[in-house]
């Protein structure tokens, strides 16, 4: 296929969380339709209530994943690799979030942490946070003493008590990147990351917990990371613990506690939903999306006290 071909052929919106993932989340009378709708309501005030609103929607962005490469032509390498691993897991989800699939199954393992993975990655908040991390290093290097071809005269940089040797070469490049940089350095980062995170995810504990109808909810950031005892953790960190709701019966959690029996379901114990909710909820970026009636959601989270919370 040609480069003239392909813009013809490709979705030009985007959506970070997957439109086979999100049909289990429309409201009963949608969801097996060709039209299936979500409510979502929104942490930010301005955007008002709750909407109902197709799932195509819900999570998608203008060429998220296809950067610019010049003369109005663009990178569909990811696209191409999200397009494919999304088709697999659309065949593999329905026994997944209905029925009860042996969780040891090192096929299914590596396809669903992969998807954790990537979905956590190619998220617009971790886009802008690499572009935040440019902008600080910039101003970083920026106020550094200068050697006579302007770049900073750093060799070495400290971080968290570990020195690391640094390279200046490019300086004058990296100092004035711009959207198309950033855009392609985000590509990047998802397909250079995705698979080390994804082997790190194998690794861990992993179990489901099982409702007996519609109860949990999901987010537009639905990798939700929590740690016991420390304020600042990452999702390779030990200790982390990683919760994805699957459907609206079912929530994955892997964490790190292999004194416990793996790779099991654990029924939902009554009053408990809102409690994972409100986990989901707080791992939010900006919204909850469900089926089930919003009001009702955030009553059924309100009413917990402070301990209630999922951990």
């Amino acid at each position: 296929m040609s480069s003239q071909d392909i813009p013809q052929n490709r979705p030009k919106h985007q959506h970070w969380v997957p439109q086979f993932y999100l049909r289990y989340y429309a409201t009963p009378e949608t969801r097996r339709t060709k039209q299936p709708k979500v409510c979502i309501f929104s942490r930010d005030e301005s955007d008002g209530d709750e909407k109902l609103t197709n799932i195509r929607n819900v999570c998608g962005q203008r060429y998220l994943y296809s950067p610019a490469t010049g003369a109005g032509e663009r990178d569909w390498t990811l696209e191409d690799l999200l397009m494919d691993l999304e088709s697999d897991l659309a065949r593999i989800w329905p026994a997944l979030a209905e029925d009860y699939v042996a969780l040891d199954g090192t096929s299914l393992r590596k396809i669903v942490a992969l998807f954790l993975a990537v979905t956590y990655l190619r998220h617009p908040d971790v886009r802008a946070q690499m572009e935040s991390i440019h902008a600080r290093l910039v101003e970083a290097y920026d106020a550094a003493p200068k050697r006579l071809d302007g770049t900073p005269d750093v060799e070495i940089m400290e971080i968290n008590g570990k020195s690391y040797a640094v390279s200046t070469e490019g300086w004058h490049d990296y100092r004035a990147w711009g959207k198309a940089e950033h855009d392609r350095f985000f590509a990047h980062l998802v397909r250079s990351d995705a698979i080390r995170i994804a082997e790190h995810l194998v690794q861990k504990r992993w179990s489901i917990v099982v409702a007996n109808g519609d109860t949990f909810i999901t987010s537009d950031k639905p990798v939700g990371l929590q740690h016991e005892t420390r304020e600042k953790f990452g999702i390779e960190g030990q200790g982390t613990i990683i919760t994805f709701p699957i459907s609206p019966t079912r929530l994955l959690v892997l964490d790190d506690m292999h004194s416990e029996p793996a790779n099991q379901y654990y029924p939902l114990k009554e009053g408990n939903g809102a409690a994972f909710n409100f986990t989901t909820w707080r791992s939010a970026s900006r919204f909850l999306i469900t089926g089930r009636s919003v009001p009702e959601v955030l009553t059924e989270m309100l009413s917990l006290d402070d301990g209630d919370a999922a951990t």
